[in-house]
């Protein structure tokens, strides 16, 4: 591998990293595209000529020119159904690349999801089933039918030809040139650096980024040859509080930090986001330097893509100028600023 390029989210997700990996693998043309996401978050791109992707499954480096291969790592969670569909969807552009599922990956079903809905909304879960799907194959089932890894789950279905051995994984990737990974969801989900217990049922730092996709650290490898892309807005958000059918607030999805506060929709004057996974409104937080901080030094990142620009500014804790100084000081410089959802409303300002 001569180039590793690795997308982390410095929020609470949501920030644009879908729009970045569309971007860099248009702009750089990897040859391998990796993730190791779950169905509890999507990512969408949306190219020059308005064309929209939205995944849950597949990456948004789908679009490089020259993709030779996707590999869905060892820590990927993954629904059958919703991969079918993306990769169906998505034939013109995969058609001639080789899709291939670490046969370690593991699988979500109804039966995860189910049990998730007994005390998500308690905590914002998605309840995509994506935690239960990671404790079931923590659990290490002996019998075949019980394990939910892709390696016996996938036996005797359209995925089966898909699943990749372990050897044939690192194959895959010692062949790659230029590997593009698209992290998922945000640092201050992170199970062990988020406000536990309201986050996600895993680590989204670089560290657990690597190891989930399945790459080995590689002797020698400085700057640039790995390159860490961090991505945030200048309103970060939170999934949404949960409501009964009354009105009644049943669950909560967390806290923010120390020096921000949270805001109204109608705070910054425009309409409120809906989550890409879920489609209820999300909650939007000011600005937080402490949080950009943290997740620039946990996670090693070499530059910053400020996104959401285009939102008014008068709401916010500081403008965006000093945000902007403020983030270079915190340990990475702002590279690119994003004006709107459109790779044509991407401006890079070179850091």
């Amino acid at each position: 591998m001569d180039l590793i390029e690795v997308i982390v989210d410095l929020q609470f997700g949501s920030c644009g990293k879908g729009l970045l990996a569309g971007m860099l693998a248009e702009r750089g043309q990897p040859d391998t595209v990796v993730t190791a996401w779950a169905p509890n978050a999507g990512h969408t791109y949306i190219d020059a000529k308005g064309n929209k992707f939205v995944n849950i499954a597949l990456p948004n480096g789908i679009v490089s020119p020259k993709l030779k291969r996707i590999l869905l790592g060892p820590g990927s969670v993954i629904n059958p159904d919703i991969l079918l569909a993306e990769m169906e969807h998505y034939k013109a552009h995969v058609e001639n690349v080789d899709i291939c599922i670490h046969e370690h990956a593991a699988v979500v079903t109804e039966a995860h999801r189910e049990a998730e809905r007994g005390y998500g909304f308690n905590i914002g879960s998605t309840m995509k089933g994506v935690g239960e799907a990671v404790i079931q194959k923590i659990r290490r089932p002996t019998g075949g039918i019980y394990q939910n890894v892709a390696r016996q789950y996938f036996k005797g279905t359209p995925l089966e030809d898909n699943v990749v051995t372990v050897e044939e994984y690192n194959a895959l990737l010692d062949e790659a040139e230029h590997v593009l990974i698209e992290g998922a969801q945000g640092f201050s989900l992170s199970i062990n650096q988020g406000f536990y217990p309201y986050v996600t049922s895993r680590e989204c730092t670089l560290h657990q980024i690597l190891s989930d996709c399945g790459i080995p650290r590689v002797r020698g490898m400085v700057q640039p040859q790995l390159q860490v892309y961090g991505v945030c807005r200048t309103y970060p958000i939170r999934v949404a509080n949960r409501y009964d059918s009354n009105g009644n607030q049943i669950g909560w999805s967390g806290p923010g930090y120390h020096d921000q506060r949270e805001l109204k929709w109608g705070d910054i004057g425009v309409e409120p986001e809906l989550t890409t996974v879920t489609k209820l409104p999300r909650r939007v937080f000011t600005f937080s330097i402490e949080q950009i901080r943290q997740a620039i030094r946990m996670n090693g990142v070499d530059d910053v893509f400020l996104n959401f620009a285009n939102y008014p500014q008068d709401a916010n804790s500081m403008p965006m100028d000093q945000m902007i100084t403020d983030i270079g000081r915190a340990g990475a410089p702002v590279r690119w600023i994003g004006y709107g959802p459109s790779i044509t409303d991407v401006v890079d300002v070179g850091g």
